[in-house]
């Protein structure tokens, strides 16, 4: 995968270039000090993931990444925990909070490489099932089954009809928003998504499924509305 850091520390790109040159699938093709100087390269190069600092001086990480019209997969990297929201916001594959482990780093790129497995081999169009890995063993889950996924930053809780307790997944909630379908499933808030046929009451701001409520934010409402008037 050929990857990207956007960091004003040299301190903080050299740390990144250190840990990419340890994994085998990742190729740095550039390392930049400001976020207009990485334009040539993601204009030359096939970028699959952009590491991006938040706080920048000049133009923030979130606001440079929202003026891209081809965007990368990207991981966020900052000192500030409470910009982790709006960097989830923005579909990001995580958010690394410095100082960043190794440990850590790892975790990250191996998620963002089966999302980007997953993209470039999509293969579920017509299966009415997938697996997962839970509770050390592997599960067969329905589409038709599912009531709800909640987010819950690196893991995602799956709710099922008739299954008391959900299951615990070690994968964040824009892989599933994207490994879904999107004519039965619907993302309503940050940490939310749901099945459109169990929807019971909707409203602006809440809807209900059995008896959970789940809150609908601004950044989805269109959306939800949209599919339940098709």
């Amino acid at each position: 995968m050929n990857c990207l850091v956007i960091d004003d520390e040299p301190l903080a790109l050299d740390l990144m270039e250190t840990f990419i040159s340890k994994i085998p699938f990742l190729n740095l093709v550039a390392k930049c000090n400001e976020p207009l100087l990485a334009l040539p390269y993601m204009n030359q190069n096939n970028i699959d993931l952009l590491f991006l600092d938040i706080q920048m001086p000049d133009i923030s990480g979130i606001e440079f990444f929202k003026t891209l019209s081809k965007k990368p997969e990207v991981i966020f990297t900052t000192a500030f925990s409470e910009y982790a929201i709006e960097g989830f916001e923005l579909d990001a594959v995580d958010y690394l909070l410095k100082p960043i482990s190794f440990e850590r780093f790892v975790t990250a790129v191996n998620r963002a490489k089966d999302y980007i497995d997953f993209k470039n081999n999509k293969t579920t169009g017509n299966k009415e099932y997938f697996f997962i890995n839970a509770s050390h063993k592997i599960h067969k889950i329905f589409y038709k089954d599912i009531l709800y996924l909640e987010g819950l930053k690196d893991y995602t809780k799956i709710y099922l009809a008739g299954i008391q307790n959900p299951f615990l997944i070690l994968q964040n909630m824009k892989y599933f928003e994207d490994f879904l379908p999107k004519n039965e499933f619907v993302r309503i808030h940050r940490s939310y998504m749901v099945a459109i046929d169990k929807l019971n009451t909707i409203t602006k701001k809440v809807v209900t499924i059995g008896g959970h409520t789940m809150p609908v934010s601004d950044h989805y409402r269109d959306r939800l509305f949209a599919l339940i008037q098709q």
